[in-house]
């Protein structure tokens, strides 16, 4: 039933704007024409740093590419953390050795865009995109803004 569902949005999805890699030039391209602030490369970098940060377990680095506050699930339970000190303190249990897989594994080509952001994982695992800190969004940094464990 859920692959039912993911299927089914993921089809809408491409048809109302989004977009699925398939090469790092075709993802650029996408990526560019999607988002409305950065370049390509500002996301790609973020996810090099996002997976090199999670495969050496550096927890601060990975606490510092979080917007908060960011809903989680720990043992089961939603959980609304505020600082990347309480993300620091909940790491472990959020990013478990299949979780961490599942990011590190991503490959930039194969990634999934759409004008809210960019999904990580087969199954949404995380979105990051950017976030403006001015009104015309010429400040603006890449956060991680959804995990979904």
């Amino acid at each position: 039933m859920l692959k039912k569902m993911i299927g089914a949005m993921l089809l809408s999805q491409v048809l109302t704007g989004t977009a699925l890699g398939g090469s790092d030039t075709a993802t650029d391209a996408r990526i560019d024409s999607l988002m409305g602030q950065g370049t390509h490369q500002q996301y790609h970098q973020f996810l090099t740093d996002l997976q090199q940060a999670v495969a050496k377990g550096d927890k601060h680095a990975v606490a510092a590419m979080v917007s908060y506050p960011i809903t989680v699930t720990v043992n089961q339970k939603k959980r609304k953390i505020n600082t990347p000190r309480a993300f620091i303190q909940i790491y472990d249990r959020v990013f478990t050795p299949s979780y961490r897989k599942s990011i590190v594994d991503q490959q930039y080509a194969d990634v999934f865009a759409r004008d809210m952001g960019i999904m990580v994982g087969e199954h949404g695992e995380l979105w990051y995109s950017g976030i403006c800190h001015s009104q015309d969004c010429s400040k603006f940094t890449i956060k991680v803004i959804a995990i979904n464990n």
